[in-house]
């Protein structure tokens, strides 16, 4: 893991030129390319719900090209984006003629379109009936978390979390923030250029916007968002303990499922806000714990998953200063 003292050399020179923040501009893991052929994923790689479509595109081991869309400055908001997405949210993806956003929709998508001896089925259809409920309760309850309240909350309430890992150093929760903030008017002024259609969907947008911005700020709508995260992962603990006489199983079965796609992005996220400290490290939840040791070390974690020598190349490549 990179230190501190490495990056606190990247604020330093940020601070000495008096630049406000500065946005990252990554790269992809997987190649970008426009080509209308085949799956095209539109997403940001740091991005919670693009990651949770990635891993379900790696787990399924599916040929993908991705277009990389840099939400950190709005590109989400360009009419050329918009005609993807009228909501203006990654990710999305053009599969042959159909376009299809929302990261449950599109897993869904896969899962229907290409599942077979080459592309492994993620729900796991052939263990019975008790397993498939399990896990689509399971997958639900994990999918359902407020993922965007929990990321941008623990910007503004640092007290609750410890240490905030790559890609979440300083710089980066200070414009996350920003642009939090400035999010409602931004998509109320692009509304009002674009076609109707899209205008009502993005006002409608703002509202949401709106609303969750004091819900960010309000301290304890963040703990209430931990809270459900607590109960949630409690239940996780349990259903990993009845499996410790099959320790190769995975959350709810022998398969890596859609359950366990949702679990690992939201470890993860957590992992890199600095909540593992809250939820699972030091004798909280050892199964838990061990379940992400495993599950880090699978092919498909490590292609979906922005290494730490991927965010440093990132910084050195990609670093861009804007004012605020």
């Amino acid at each position: 893991v990179a230190k501190w003292s490495v990056f606190d050399g990247v604020n330093c020179v940020l601070n000495s030129q008096d630049f406000g923040i500065f946005e990252l501009r990554l790269v992809s893991v997987m190649s970008e390319n426009n080509t209308e052929e085949g799956i095209l994923l539109y997403l940001h790689n740091y991005s919670f719900y693009s990651q949770k479509v990635l891993l379900a595109l790696n787990e399924k081991k599916l040929t993908f090209k991705t277009k990389f869309v840099n939400i950190a400055n709005g590109e989400q908001y360009q009419q050329w984006y918009l005609e993807v997405n009228p909501r203006g949210e990654v990710p999305a993806i053009k599969d042959g003629n159909k376009t299809i956003p929302d990261s449950m929709k599109i897993i869904n998508h896969l899962e229907e379109n290409y599942s077979d001896e080459n592309h492994p089925r993620l729900v796991p259809t052939d263990q019975g009936a008790a397993v498939i409920e399990k896990h689509n309760h399971l997958h639900v309850i994990i999918h359902d978390l407020p993922a965007d309240v929990i990321t941008i909350g623990s910007f503004y309430h640092t007290d609750v979390v410890g240490w905030q890992k790559l890609p979440f150093i300083y710089p980066v929760r200070r414009h996350m923030k920003s642009i939090t903030e400035k999010g409602p008017e931004k998509v109320k002024a692009t509304a009002e250029k674009s076609s109707e259609a899209i205008k009502q969907v993005l006002l409608k947008k703002a509202e949401e916007l709106e609303t969750m911005v004091k819900t960010l700020r309000t301290r304890e709508s963040f703990l209430q968002a931990l809270e459900r995260v607590d109960e949630v992962l409690s239940e996780v603990e349990e259903q990993l303990k009845g499996n410790k006489d099959n320790p190769e199983d995975w959350l709810v079965c022998n398969k890596f499922t859609l359950a366990d796609v949702s679990l690992t992005t939201l470890l993860e996220r957590l992992n890199v806000l600095g909540l593992e400290g809250r939820f699972w490290t030091g004798g909280k939840r050892p199964h838990l714990q061990n379940y992400f040791d495993r599950v880090r070390r699978r092919e498909a974690y490590k292609k979906s998953t922005p290494s730490a020598m991927f965010h440093v190349k990132s910084l050195i490549k990609g670093i861009t200063y804007m004012s605020l």
